[in-house]
């Protein structure tokens, strides 16, 4: 943080900073869980598709998943996961994906241990593609949306 003569955020000396660096892909900001862990409830909402993806930094901690209704009544908990990557598949222990879901007002809430977890995103296809813009590009992406997920990290 920079702070100027009067005690104020300098935001533009902050922003400039900020470029010269290297940033994560979705990594601006993060929800982090120490030792004790952190907790994330999502709102109620909607989506389609059935596979729930993270962007996490968690290689000596961990994260573990709940979904509930809207109204906070657990259906479904995640595998733990463990893991560096900005985009890793979170898998059920009971269902093979969240079709049964897709279209009904649901909550996540997100435990995180030794972590962090920087985005989350629910896309109809296994590969990751979040269908969602891409702002600028990156290797392996083809448009102004990501139509390809894991594809792109492996060309």
């Amino acid at each position: 943080m920079l702070i100027n003569a009067l005690g104020l955020l300098s935001v533009a000396m902050a922003v400039c900073a900020e470029t010269a660096g290297h940033r994560r892909r979705d990594g601006f900001a993060s929800m982090h869980g120490d030792a004790t862990g952190g907790e994330l409830l999502t709102r109620p909402l909607c989506f389609r598709g059935k596979h729930l993806f993270v962007n996490l930094a968690a290689a000596e901690g961990s994260l573990e998943v709940e979904l509930l209704d809207q109204d906070g009544n657990l259906l479904e908990t995640s595998l733990p996961i463990q893991g560096d990557a900005t985009l890793l598949r979170v898998k059920w222990k009971q269902w093979a994906d969240l079709a049964g879901a897709s279209g009904k007002p649901v909550r996540f809430r997100f435990r995180v241990t030794n972590g962090d977890l920087y985005s989350f995103w629910v896309s109809p296809s296994a590969s990751g593609a979040s269908q969602g813009y891409i702002a600028g590009g990156g290797p392996g992406l083809t448009g102004p949306t990501d139509t390809v997920g894991k594809e792109a990290y492996e060309r």
